[in-house]
């Protein structure tokens, strides 16, 4: 598989002032425990030339105070994707550094490369010999997980899905929004006058390169269930339409790209909210997508089972009202042609692809030559798709209305098939079908949830009432990250944010049932 191409960086020129130019040419200590993708991307003027010693420096490049000014080098504190623990203090990860026993840590090393073993050293001094780990930087995530609970320090651009960043005094790097002089995994690295010269000559213009661009960052929210019928749609006539959102609305608007796969149409002759019907047969009040705006859905899967429970017509009404919406679509539409069709988008630079379909049925759901519909599977269709499109540089993310199980185990199809998905280059690969929370598994780093849950359905059993959001980082043509949202429906309508007891006991019985 060809490389992902990665968007150059842009340098920002940051002059020093207050220095004088001198008949010799200017000679600069380049710090060699400095990340040598730094030392690699810098750029001296033409004036002046590089150095190995440091004595005889005019000027030299090293790790400087915050607030002097030049590269931000910003670093994450992760541990394998199975962990519980969501945030630390840094007084908690000072004391870790410095071998003292503090929670979560514990004693446990905190491993790292070299080269942010020297940065850190810079910010908070020598470390204990027996507290902190060197790793060469291709072992880091291995021993994290052989480790568990493994903590590791990485850089910022080298996050990969299989580690879980973790929230460092409630901030972090993931957040495009993060104030980098609160975050205390911040190190800058600048410039000053060199110890054999500190009156130096000529104004030093150096190009300065951070490894964390927020402008490069894309936020992607997966969901699972959507169904707003029975007793959610009488809750939102009796409390108001915009009664589910109301608790995680301001969340799901957080991101880029919001997803939701709504697996029923917007009918206009939708009957009155009923919370129990002689037949599984859904629709739902085209005034209901107030609901979607609120939470600021941009994408909306269509591999639904019950589309097409009211026939041609609703579901044409439902496309026609995304459409006017401005809602994107995939998984389904109006031909078969359309419906396997990815829905491809940039987002700040990273190039995604959305692409979906249903293999459970019922086969009525499928779009035909005689109605629109969902997609029905083609899984080698799907993986030469999946090639091409990562042969054009996007990331592919993957959707699946598998046959519905009530397990957090998933199926043996489930798990082939995203296997087949995940070979041929997709990112991501989600189920869409479940209305219970199920597992996780990694292929290679591309991550599959096989099931997230409901998102907005009525079900208040005790599986079914627990579900994930799952909030995926791109970063510069790459999934670097995914954050794992954790809900409970309430009142048959109203999904909210587990407490943290709740959140624990469902991640540690999923992590188990994956088999970490």
């Amino acid at each position: 598989m060809p490389p992902t191409p990665t968007a150059a960086p842009t340098a920002i020129p940051t002059p020093m002032p207050g220095l004088t130019p001198t008949a010799e040419t200017p000679a600069v200590w380049i710090d060699p425990e400095l990340p040598a993708a730094f030392r690699d991307s810098l750029e001296l003027p033409g004036a002046f030339v590089a150095t190995q010693n440091r004595e005889r420096a005019d000027y030299q490049v090293t790790w400087q105070a915050a607030d002097a000014g030049g590269a931000d080098w910003v670093y994450a504190l992760a541990a394998p994707f199975a962990t519980l623990t969501d945030e630390v203090s840094s007084q908690s990860l000072r004391a870790a550094w410095k071998g003292k026993a503090a929670e979560p840590f514990n004693g446990a090393e905190l491993m790292m490369t070299v080269e942010t073993a020297a940065a850190f050293r810079w910010l908070w001094g020598d470390f204990d010999p027996e507290s902190v780990r060197i790793v060469p930087a291709e072992d880091l995530v291995d021993l994290a997980w052989a480790r568990r609970p493994g903590w590791v320090i990485v850089p910022f651009e080298e996050l990969t899905p299989r580690l879980k960043v973790i929230q460092v005094d409630g901030l972090s790097p993931l957040d495009p929004e993060l104030d980098l002089r609160r975050y205390p995994l911040t190190a800058v690295i600048g410039v000053t006058a060199g110890e054999g010269n500190p009156s130096a000559g000529a104004d030093l213009s150096v190009q300065w390169v951070g490894n964390r661009r927020p402008e490069h960052i894309a936020r992607v929210f997966m969901t699972g269930t959507t169904a707003m019928v029975r007793h959610m749609a009488l809750r939102m006539e009796e409390e108001g339409v915009l009664y589910p959102a109301v608790k995680i609305g301001s969340l799901l608007s957080s991101a880029d790209v919001t997803h939701i796969s709504n697996e029923v149409a917007f009918y206009s002759n939708c009957p009155p909210a009923k919370p129990l019907r002689g037949s599984l047969r859904f629709c739902t009040s085209p005034a209901y997508v107030q609901v979607l705006e609120a939470v600021g859905a941009d994408v909306i899967e269509l591999t639904g089972n019950h589309l097409l429970d009211w026939g041609a017509e609703a579901i044409s009404e439902t496309l026609k009202l995304y459409a006017n919406e401005g809602f994107r679509v995939y998984g389904g539409g109006w031909t078969m042609e359309s419906a396997r069709q990815a829905l491809k988008m940039e987002i700040n630079g990273n190039q995604l692809a959305f692409i979906g379909c249903n293999p459970s049925g019922p086969e009525a759901v499928w779009v035909s030559v005689d109605h629109p519909g969902a997609a029905s599977c083609d899984y080698d269709w799907m993986e030469a798709q999946i090639r091409d499109l990562r042969q054009a540089g996007y990331l592919p993310i993957v959707t699946i209305q598998h046959i519905e199980v009530y397990d957090y185990k998933p199926t043996s199809a489930q798990r082939v098939i995203s296997e087949r998905m995940a070979q041929a280059g997709a990112v991501l690969i989600s189920g869409s079908q479940s209305h219970y929370p199920q597992g996780f598994a990694f292929v290679g780093d591309a991550l599959v949830h096989y099931g997230l849950g409901n998102t907005f359905f009525d079900q208040m059993d005790f599986g079914s009432s627990r579900g994930f959001l799952d909030r995926s980082v791109f970063y510069e043509g790459r999934l670097i990250s995914t954050e794992v949202f954790t809900i409970r429906l309430e009142d048959y309508a109203q999904p909210r944010l587990m407490t943290p007891e709740e959140r624990a006991a469902l991640l540690e019985t999923v992590f188990t049932e994956s088999g970490w």
